[in-house]
């Protein structure tokens, strides 16, 4: 998908219980865990924008305008929301701040792949990827519904959108077994994966 104006949002907006400090600043393999995500969609993001509720002026001092929850305590949907409200774009990268192994092909991939979808959204082992997904503007009425409805699991709007699953395996030049592996832990922020 050539010359397509595309907006990014990297999620830092998370509770970080687990990591016990905030997961989007915090050190893997000496740089902030934010930098990963956003040295991977500067390539084919016209406009980078961070979706963070804590810490506003360290996430500031990376030079990128910061979004916060407008709908506060309701997860991961209520950040997309906020990011996909605040975007000029019709085609938005939502990634999170704590996957550093997924890749610009990823993203360049799933943008190839959303044709008239409303989103399209990695497929692997039987699972998908919401938060590394691609987001049309056109699914915000809806996504505000299932919010006005209490509903705030991302599983359940995504089933009800004109979802792409894209697959991703072993067939794609940039599959790694890695690719999705998120930091959560502060052992995982040590390890050594490959």
């Amino acid at each position: 998908m050539k010359n397509v104006d595309v907006t990014g949002f990297v999620l830092s907006g998370g509770m970080s219980k687990r990591l016990g400090e905030e997961k989007g600043l915090a050190l893997f393999n000496g740089k902030p865990l934010i930098t990963y995500s956003i040295d991977v969609i500067k390539p084919i993001c016209q406009k980078i924008y961070i979706s963070a509720n804590n810490h506003i002026d360290l996430y500031e001092q990376s030079g990128y305008e910061v979004i916060k929850d407008t709908v506060k305590g309701v997860g991961p949907i209520g950040g997309i929301l906020s990011c996909l409200k605040h975007s000029q774009s019709r085609f938005n990268i939502i990634i999170s701040c704590d996957t550093p192994f997924v890749t610009t092909d990823l993203f360049s991939h799933l943008l190839e792949s959303i044709d008239n979808h409303q989103v399209a959204v990695p497929y692997h082992d039987d699972f998908i990827e919401p938060l590394c997904a691609v987001y049309a503007t056109n699914v915000i009425g809806e996504m505000e519904a299932f919010i006005e409805k209490e509903n705030y699991k991302l599983y359940d709007f995504l089933m009800k959108t004109n979802l792409k699953r894209v697959n991703i395996d072993a067939s794609l030049p940039f599959y790694d077994k890695d690719l999705f592996v998120n930091i959560n832990t502060r052992t995982e922020l040590k390890n050594n994966y490959g």
